[in-house]
């Protein structure tokens, strides 16, 4: 008998997601985490000091800190971001991403 797979598990906590990518020193690495129908998921590694300048999204998105602290810059107001935090911002709108700490950030693109 075969069975259809119905799920995928990315991770199983924070901690598994963090040591799956670790931090490059210096850099802001995206990793490719799923694509799916209508929707792209990518994780962000950030190493402290690092700067993902102003740019837009084609897409709505929503950035989820999974790990570490985060400036998150958009519309003229600065958010103190940590474990837990999240934002949704819509298509083309400028924002950028400062990390205070090492950060892993989750980005899932909307459409």
């Amino acid at each position: 008998m075969s069975f259809a797979t119905s799920h995928l598990l990315l991770a199983a906590s924070g901690a598994d997601l963090v040591a799956a990518h670790p931090v490059e020193e210096g850099r802001v690495r995206p990793h490719r985490t799923l694509d799916g129908d209508g929707f792209k998921i990518r994780t962000l590694v950030m190493d402290a000091g690092a700067l993902l300048r102003e740019h837009r999204a084609p897409v709505p998105i929503l950035v989820q800190v999974v790990s570490g602290r985060i400036l998150f810059r958009v519309d003229g107001v600065e958010y103190d971001m940590t474990a837990g935090g999240s934002i949704q911002v819509e298509a083309s709108v400028p924002h950028e991403l400062e990390a205070i700490d090492a950060a892993h950030v989750l980005l899932t693109l909307m459409g």
